[in-house]
């Protein structure tokens, strides 16, 4: 059993952000380049989360509408868990939504990005943002 003490270490909130144009393309999750636009399932690995990074909030925010597509529909998770953070949720319409993972500890694995698109989108811009504190790390100290 380790002696523990109190904490007098904290540290700021780091936001990671990851932002595509429906018009743009990058390798999926199978290294295949995949446009954002296309219809079909598939899942972009998005942000690198250091590992025992501790989720405390983030967000999807449509920044300008997805036209074209019928369905523009985002999930957030991971290689282990596609929605771990947010459930295929449309998307295509312009808003910010919420991601619930509030206490979820990254074991290093990327966050992916999935998109289930209806049609093929024309324009369209959208944002992923997490913000995150990483275990033991200390950017200030606290004398009392």
């Amino acid at each position: 059993m380790a002696k523990i003490q109190a904490t007098r270490g904290a540290q700021y909130p780091l936001t990671a952000e990851f932002v595509f144009g429906a018009l743009d393309t990058m390798k999926d999750s199978t290294g295949a380049d995949k446009p954002f636009s296309a219809a079909g399932v598939r899942a972009y690995d998005a942000i690198m989360l250091p590992q025992g990074a501790v989720i405390l909030s983030g967000s999807v925010t449509t920044e300008t509408a997805v036209s074209g597509a019928t369905a523009y529909k985002v999930s957030v998770g991971d290689a282990t868990n596609a929605v771990r953070y947010l459930a295929s949720t449309e998307a295509g319409a312009a808003g910010t939504i919420a991601l619930v993972p509030t206490g979820a500890v990254s074991d290093g694995s990327n966050v992916r990005v999935g998109l289930d698109v209806t049609g093929t989108a024309t324009a369209g811009k959208v944002s992923v943002r997490l913000t995150y504190v990483i275990r033991n790390r200390v950017n200030e100290v606290q004398t009392h």
